[in-house]
């Protein structure tokens, strides 16, 4: 059990040995996937995982596509919290809402799970550069983890990226390389690059990398005492979210170690939503869009064409669905999540509350249904939105006469 059987192509299924560094199909050219050997995990294994005093994401070692565990690299990501937001959820009508609170990983977001993965797969394959394309988040964690690994990194970016997510990245010592371009057309210099050059990509194309967000699933599983949510609202981009964790709530239960599983839902902005346009038009795959301007930049991608009709699949199979939200949906959930939660997150990572708020308005999900709304990077991403007040007001005198009328005027407008 642990090790890879084999990589296989999840539209045609033709299988490969899993050697090497494969990334798609040569029949129809999907992206392959991993078949990791799950034989041997019966109810002693069950109980000797979750009696682990091992924290973090690798204490799940016999699900993950690895085999020698002195190449990993970690930084200790996993294991993030799973809050019951009480006072979020009687002001939304959800009593069961629970926020996975994965801003406090190593580098501040998601991207952590899937690069621990793969620059643990890099460091195994002997490559000496890894390489993204990326909108911010996935910059940062690519260099950390390259950092810690000794591995060079160079990164692609989009012109418009936030600083804070571009100082983040060169703070590491990634080599980054900024483009005067949106992401999709970054991401066709990056793919010429990539068969330029040979780089290792850290992307969505990756089989082995794509296996780190599986750790969603293991990680609720044991958070919920062995319940399963009826809802997962995952914040979507190029899908992977949907996919990965849909795959690890599957192996659960094809083990026996749960009895259902979750209804997925991909949370998209409305100015970028292919994956939503997709499922909302019974298409089997995506169809590029042109991205609008969208204060959830990090999920910005206008053709998600990796793994866009694996999410769009996963999604249907599991009696889920896609919403996509305006821009001031997205704002005030981001608000609601500071002010009533204590979570400051980027608009991308709190548009999945946008999301699970916009179905219970209109009937979808039930007041007890017990939803997970993923909360996927840290406000500092992106502190500064235009249209969005300042944070400072202006000072007072320091008098308790001057602190006093300030305090008079600031109440009323207190949420």
């Amino acid at each position: 059990m642990g090790q890879v059987k084999s990589l296989f192509c999840p539209r045609c299924g033709r299988t490969y040995e899993p050697a090497g560094a494969r990334e798609s199909c040569e029949g129809c050219g999907a992206v392959l996937e991993v078949a990791v050997n799950l034989d041997g995990l019966g109810p002693a294994e069950r109980d000797a995982l979750l009696a682990s005093p091992e924290r973090g994401l690798f204490r799940w070692w016999p699900f993950l596509p690895l085999s020698d565990r002195a190449c990993v690299v970690s930084l200790g990501e996993g294991d993030t919290p799973l809050l019951h937001a009480g006072r979020l959820g009687e002001r939304l009508g959800l009593q069961r809402l629970y926020l996975k609170n994965d801003t406090v990983l190593p580098t501040g977001s998601l991207k952590d799970r899937s690069n621990a993965i793969g620059v643990s797969r890099a460091v195994e394959l002997g490559v000496p550069l890894v390489a993204v394309v990326s909108t911010g988040n996935a910059a940062a964690s690519v260099a950390a983890y390259a950092a810690a690994a000794g591995l060079r990194a160079v990164i692609l970016l989009p012109c418009e990226t936030a600083p804070g997510k571009i100082a983040q990245a060169a703070a590491h010592g990634a080599e980054i390389v900024a483009v005067n371009a949106d992401y999709d057309l970054t991401a066709r210099l990056f793919a010429a690059a990539v068969r330029a050059f040979g780089w290792y990509a850290c992307l969505s194309n990756n089989p082995h990398r794509n296996e780190g967000k599986k750790s969603y699933a293991y990680e609720l599983w044991e958070q919920l005492g062995g319940e399963v949510p009826e809802w997962l609202v995952h914040p979507t981009a190029g899908g992977l979210g949907v996919v990965a964790t849909w795959k690890g709530f599957n192996e659960l239960y094809t083990l026996g170690w749960i009895a259902r599983l979750p209804r997925m839902v991909a949370a998209q902005a409305a100015a970028c939503a292919p994956i939503v346009e997709a499922y909302r038009g019974g298409l089997p795959d995506v169809q590029p869009v042109s991205p609008k301007e969208t204060v959830a930049e990090s999920i910005r991608v206008g053709y998600p064409k990796s793994l866009g009709w694996r999410a769009v699949r996963d999604i249907r199979t599991s009696g889920g669905t896609a919403v996509a939200l305006e821009e001031a949906e997205i704002i005030e959930a981001r608000e609601l999540l500071a002010r009533h939660a204590g979570i400051y997150a980027e608009p991308a990572g709190a548009i999945s509350l946008a999301a699970a708020a916009r179905l219970r308005q209109e009937g979808i999900i039930g007041s007890h249904d017990l939803t997970i709304c993923m909360i996927t990077g840290h406000g500092l991403k992106q502190p500064e939105l235009q249209g969005v007040p300042a944070p400072l007001p202006s000072p007072i005198e320091p008098t308790l006469d001057s602190l006093r009328k300030r305090l008079e005027q600031e109440r009323p407008n207190a949420r």
